[in-house]
């Protein structure tokens, strides 16, 4: 019986240590770059970091203050529940129910993949400049609010931001003079 055990044993050993190879190669070769873009000619090998041409700084929340977002949404009580070096999120009392407004910075990434999907889940979208910086205008209109999210996205060579303005309940300002200001605001703000 020992000896059985001692065999079976093996075997399962021998079967852990195939599958932990297996698992460390399928997370080798997710974290390999899948995302990035390939070269040219079909090349799967993604191009070197350093061939991305960056655009400015974009300081925290696009430049934008928790005021300002209040005082161009007119919405009273907001909350900024996401602070970081490349977005922000205000929600209405930090609630996840209601309106909600967003900035995000996206580094090195394709703007055109970001259009793509909100040419797929948006009313419509359109081209766009804003301080001579060109994007795109994403609006989504629902029967009984009209057009109450807008999002914008304007590229800085290798780099874009992107303004999401949200609105749940009437009455509210136009959303996207609102996510055009805001945009606007960041622009300006940039370094």
């Amino acid at each position: 019986m020992g000896r059985r055990g001692h065999r079976s044993g093996g075997r399962n050993a021998k079967a852990l240590a195939v599958m932990a190879a297996a698992v460390i190669a399928l997370f080798a070769a997710c974290s390999s770059g899948a995302d990035q873009p390939t070269g040219s000619g079909g090349d799967s090998n993604p191009a070197p970091a350093a061939d991305a041409k960056h655009g400015p700084m974009i300081p925290e929340c696009g430049g934008i203050s928790d005021e300002t977002v209040a005082q161009l949404t007119k919405i009273n009580g907001l909350v900024n529940t996401a602070k970081t070096s490349v977005g922000c999120q205000w929600l209405l009392g930090g609630g996840i129910l209601g309106p909600h407004f967003s900035f995000n910075w996206y580094r090195g990434s394709p703007i055109g993949r970001e259009r793509k999907t909100e040419e797929l889940s948006r009313t419509s979208v359109e081209d766009i400049n804003i301080e001579g910086h060109d994007g795109f205008i994403a609006m989504n209109t629902d029967p009984q609010l009209g057009t109450a999210l807008c999002e914008i996205g304007i590229q800085f060579d290798d780099d874009f931001i992107e303004w999401s303005v949200n609105f749940t309940e009437k009455p509210f300002p136009d959303a996207c003079d609102v996510a055009k200001e805001l945009t606007r605001q960041s622009i300006v703000n940039s370094k």
